[in-house]
């Protein structure tokens, strides 16, 4: 007992250690949901003897975009405008404010608006996607595509077809953008989402990100009047404010001519993650504070999921499922699946680390939740499927001889029987079912 609990706590600091070293070694990670798409980062297991893919459904978010308003850039240029005009800013605090301006002058009218990046990463997907599964793409195969209605998600789907179609042009495509496809794609839940950052939440978290929430030191090299900043700067705000620009610069076109990691410390580009982290995981994830229900906003895209997969294997043709929209949904779907453990429900938000629980390695820029259906041939109904999570192999809470490869038939069992106990349990309380 004593060998196993001295294991167990050595593993978790391990994993804490293990994130803030990945985040030093590249602090684009501090980002969490605007870290540039990075790719897959693990070879492929190869199938089981005689096992084929026929079959790809695919969940994935717009690739890098500019941040979606103004007043991401409008109010700390305001902060750092209103300072210099009363000679407050020190000589790095005034090439900050140019930089502000610059940043601020390359997103105008592009606000939430794909980029160059985010077309190039939706098309890098999809080749490698051809080159991964052959089997599927060297012949004609029907390609279903839908995006949600905004833009930057439209165009992703675009280019990853365009990319398609560029390598096999005999493909058979279809490809929509409605919102009657919304109810699945993006799927807003109020009732949940009024739950997401309630009194108990705000009660665990605020004091969290006020513990790391560190301020001084940025303040002092950004103004030469501490009274100043005081009495005028609020110095939080601006602090995140600037963080947010500093993430999302990597996903633009100007970056890494103008960047603004620099002012930052790595130590304080940790710990603002931290903050972030653990606000993404009360919102989004298991967290026991608000119920662990957060991952339910995505049960209807988890039934389409199910219902398609039932579909394109009674009939027994190849098939491939594109779907795309945003990291909101594809959070609490790998949180409902329990991908590599992301379904962790907790309240203790000091314990993520130590746990596994490191947002940017699930909702990058161009995240994607892909299944990879196998078969021996077409009567076959005894499927195997894997699940990559960003293009690597992830694990289910399934037991398997053939892992990363599970039993499509053990995985629709488990999801349904989660499913329908929610929504027993949730009726009961007079929630909304299928909404």
């Amino acid at each position: 007992m004593l060998l196993t609990a001295l294991f167990v706590l050595s593993v978790t600091i391990l994993r804490a250690q293990q994130c803030k070293e990945e985040i030093f070694a590249d602090i684009h990670r501090s980002a969490s949901n605007y870290l540039a798409y990075p790719g897959p980062q693990h070879q492929l297991t190869p199938a089981p003897e005689g096992m084929t893919p026929f079959y790809i459904s695919h969940y994935g978010r717009h690739g890098s975009r500019y941040h979606n308003k103004p007043s991401n850039y409008d109010p700390p240029l305001r902060t750092m405008a209103t300072a210099d005009s009363l000679g407050k800013l020190t000589p790095l605090g005034r090439d900050v404010l140019r930089r502000l301006t610059l940043i601020r002058e390359d997103a105008f009218e592009r606000w939430g608006e794909l980029t160059t990046l985010g077309a190039r990463q939706h098309r890098e997907i999809m080749r490698r996607m051809t080159e991964r599964f052959p089997e599927i793409f060297n012949q004609k195969v029907t390609v279903d595509a839908r995006s949600t209605t905004v833009g930057r998600c439209i165009l992703s789907m675009e280019n990853a077809l365009c990319e398609l179609l560029v390598i096999h042009p005999q493909q058979k495509i279809h490809h929509n953008a409605t919102h009657r496809d919304m109810d699945y794609l993006n799927q807003q839940d109020k009732k949940l989402f009024a739950m997401k950052m309630d009194s108990a939440s705000l009660a665990c978290y605020t004091p969290f990100s006020q513990k790391y929430r560190k301020t001084d030191r940025l303040m002092q090299s950004l103004f030469n009047d501490t009274a100043y900043v005081r009495q005028h700067v609020n110095a939080g705000e601006l602090n995140d404010q600037l963080f947010k620009l500093a993430s999302n610069l990597q996903n633009s076109e100007i970056y890494p001519a103008v960047t603004l990691y620099d002012i930052f410390t790595k130590e304080e580009l940790y710990n603002n993650w931290k903050r972030d982290n653990a606000w993404w995981y009360i919102a989004f994830g298991g967290s026991t504070i608000n119920d662990g229900l957060q991952p339910y906003t995505q049960r209807n895209l988890l039934y389409k999921l199910i219902a398609d997969g039932e579909e394109v294997i009674q009939k027994g043709k190849p098939y491939v499922h594109l779907r795309f929209g945003h990291e909101t949904i594809i959070l609490p779907l790998v949180c409902l699946l329990d991908l590599n453990g992301y379904g962790l429900a907790t309240d203790d938000l000091e314990s993520l680390e130590k746990k596994g629980w490191y947002n940017y390695k699930i909702f990058p820029m161009a995240s994607n939740v892909q299944f990879i259906f196998y078969r021996r041939n077409p009567k076959d109904r005894d499927v195997l499927f894997k699940v990559l999570l960003n293009e690597d192999e992830a694990r289910l809470p399934l037991k398997s001889d053939t892992a990363p490869y599970y039993r499509w038939e053990d995985f629709k069992e488990y999801c349904l029987r989660k499913l329908e106990a929610y929504e027993a349990t949730y009726n009961k309380k007079g929630g909304l079912i299928h909404e």
